[in-house]
């Protein structure tokens, strides 16, 4: 009797709020998931998106890049797989969507760029971005329109390096290094973000989770999800490790 009841409270319990694919995971493998920001576009339809990596102890297994179109309540990656990296940035103008991924398993490497014209819902590769040295690690990203961008990159290995732009006029297909630099930009917090109806967003990362959090305009804040971060392998799909 006593083994039914659990029986049944577990197939009551629900489901995690993320979905999330086993990939190169090992059955073995407790996976933790890393949230890096959070990115709320002004078009609605592009729906809301954390961004980071998902990891084991040794290494990164692939970089992450969650969507959710009901206001938060529900997540489901979005990008195709890119082993031994992270998402560093995303950033969206109207529909165009654009996410900057990074190699980061035993220190910087290539950086690739990933484009969307659908609102976020499929997600290609448009380029991998020239480095001067292989240990150039991005600072900011930042779209003026959906075709013309700038990348900012430091040499991660020196100390004090110099910041160095390059920029693309064609929505990231190709780079250039301009003769004169734009200005950079003042830092962002990735961890907040304004959504279209003036709606703020915050996502923060403890041992229990990453929590999601929702503020209407001058009204009280509502967590609309809350992430495990431990996970391991159950057949082709990660599920909570606890």
């Amino acid at each position: 009797m006593l083994s039914l009841c659990i029986c049944a409270l577990l197939a009551a319990a629900p489901p995690p709020p993320v979905e999330l694919k086993a990939g190169a995971a090992e059955p073995g493998d407790e996976v933790i998931l890393h949230v890096s920001g959070l990115a709320a576009p002004a078009h609605e339809k592009a729906g809301l998106y954390l961004f980071g990596k998902l990891s084991v102890p040794s290494h990164p297994l692939r970089a992450l890049l969650l969507r959710s179109t009901d206001g938060g309540a529900h997540w489901t990656e979005v990008l195709p797989d890119v082993e031994h990296s992270e998402v560093l940035f995303v950033e969206f103008e109207g529909c165009q969507g654009r996410a900057l991924v990074g190699w980061s398993t035993e220190g910087p490497g290539e950086l690739k760029l990933l484009a969307s014209s659908d609102c976020g819902a499929t997600w290609k590769r448009r380029s991998t971005l020239p480095k001067a040295v292989w240990s150039e690690w991005p600072e900011q990203m930042e779209w003026t329109d959906g075709q013309r961008g700038t990348v900012w990159l430091s040499d991660a290995n020196e100390e004090n390096a110099p910041v160095r732009a390059i920029t693309t006029r064609d929505g990231g297909k190709t780079w250039s290094t301009p003769k004169q630099p734009p200005r950079q930009p003042p830092s962002a917090t990735a961890s907040e973000s304004l959504g279209p109806t003036g709606v703020r967003w915050k996502v923060s990362s403890d041992e229990q989770g990453t929590k999601v959090e929702r503020q209407e305009p001058e009204g009280a804040t509502q967590v609309r999800a809350l992430l495990p971060v431990a996970w391991r392998r159950e057949g082709n799909k990660l599920v909570p490790a606890r």
